[in-house]
């Protein structure tokens, strides 16, 4: 898949942009604060229908204006060509999304068509942070490979919601919900369990690709490996019935701490993803170094994963990584990436590349100032 090319109307600093991408290594350099990440963010919003930062569409919206507008054409990699726009509109807030003009009334239905990657400063959260960072990513990955997987999410938030507002009320209140949470605990644990099985299949399909991206970077001395672990103890996932069975006998076990804390206490929204290197936990023990080469090796498999399993080459967003790299590994990661598909990056040195890198019509550099693109460079402009 690629971009072919991109305009932004009112979106950030963007006043009015339009970009005609190349189909190899896309470089935004400039200083920060210039508007070059509202590039990588518009498009996200192509692929995705919103910003990858979670952004509210309001707080993208250029001050004083009534909209934003975004357009690009996207070619599959079976040469299909898709004109894909968001437009939205502060007063009264409505956003819409359209694919070759056609209106897209399930903006769920988007996700996986276009697949992207991305890798920011804020991706260090998922080998960093808490149990609900490395969640997103499961979420966000398997999201973007199934969409039954996606629906299943959605229907189970939405459920948990419900189920807990019922449980908040009932512990302000001090009465009994057993027969109010009946019909909500069915539908938590259908839905949940049918997550619970797919992040298990996903943890043994991803294991390789994460193996393989990791030898790439580093040495092979060192092994990487990431575990499942669902909040509720189930002894096979082979069998859907036997998931729900367990799910249902913990969540009738977990009722008086629900009680007490009036919420839910067990389900997918508790489960944790552990990441070791030569069976040690990445998290509690591993080096500020092994931390970094994980985590481009854990977006390196995520590239290798959806073009797998979409049957589409993935979008690469690399949002200012290399000010959080050494030379040696922004060398390492620049020569992995470089073969794999379209790549966005932003930087502030504009000698990140190498005195010899091949630029031409499929790698450009685009410098940007105030929220504009001020020139590129394409080879026969440089040197």
């Amino acid at each position: 898949m690629r971009l072919k090319s991109l305009r932004l109307i009112n979106f950030r600093n963007h006043a009015e942009t339009t970009i005609q991408c190349c189909d190899k290594t896309n470089v935004f350099l400039g200083e920060n604060g210039e508007g070059k990440t509202n590039i990588l963010e518009a498009i996200s919003y192509l692929c995705l229908t919103k910003s990858f930062f979670g952004s509210n569409d309001g707080t993208v919206l250029q001050i004083g204006k009534p909209s934003f507008e975004l357009d690009g054409e996207i070619h599959s990699d079976s040469e299909i060509s898709y004109h894909t726009r968001v437009l939205y509109s502060g007063n009264p807030k409505e956003k819409k999304f359209s694919i070759n003009k056609s209106p897209v009334e399930k903006f769920s239905g988007v996700i996986g068509q276009f697949p992207i990657v991305i890798l920011s400063p804020e991706s260090g959260s998922v080998t960093f942070g808490m149990p609900a960072d490395r969640r997103k990513f499961m979420d966000f990955v398997i999201s973007q490979s199934s969409k039954l997987y996606l629906e299943d999410l959605i229907e189970y938030r939405r459920i948990l919601k419900q189920r807990n507002k019922i449980l908040l009320d009932a512990k302000l209140q001090r009465t009994d919900c057993s027969e109010l949470l009946e019909p909500w605990d069915n539908g938590l644990v259908e839905h949940g369990a049918l997550l619970m099985q797919r992040r298990w299949k996903f943890v043994q399909e991803f294991h390789p690709h994460i193996v393989k991206a990791h030898r790439l970077l580093s040495a092979e001395t060192e092994t990487p490996s990431l575990q499942y672990h669902p909040s509720v103890t189930v002894d096979s996932f082979e069998e859907q019935s036997g998931i729900r069975e367990q799910f249902y006998n913990a969540l009738q076990q977990a009722r008086t701490e629900e009680r007490r804390t009036g919420s839910t206490a067990i389900g997918p929204h508790k489960d944790e993803l552990d990441f070791t290197i030569n069976n040690i936990e990445l998290r509690k023990f591993a080096s500020q170094g092994q931390h970094k080469t994980f985590l481009v090796a854990l977006k390196t498999a995520e590239f290798f994963y959806l073009r797998e399993r979409c049957n589409e080459t993935p979008i690469l967003l690399l949002d200012d990584v290399f000010s959080e790299l050494d030379s040696h590994r922004s060398k390492q990661l620049l020569e992995l990436i470089h073969p794999l598909g379209q790549t966005f990056i932003t930087a502030t040195n504009k000698n990140l590349f190498p005195a010899k890198f091949d630029w031409t019509e499929s790698n450009r550099k685009f410098f940007i100032h105030q929220g504009a693109v001020v020139y590129d460079e394409a080879s026969n402009f440089i040197n």
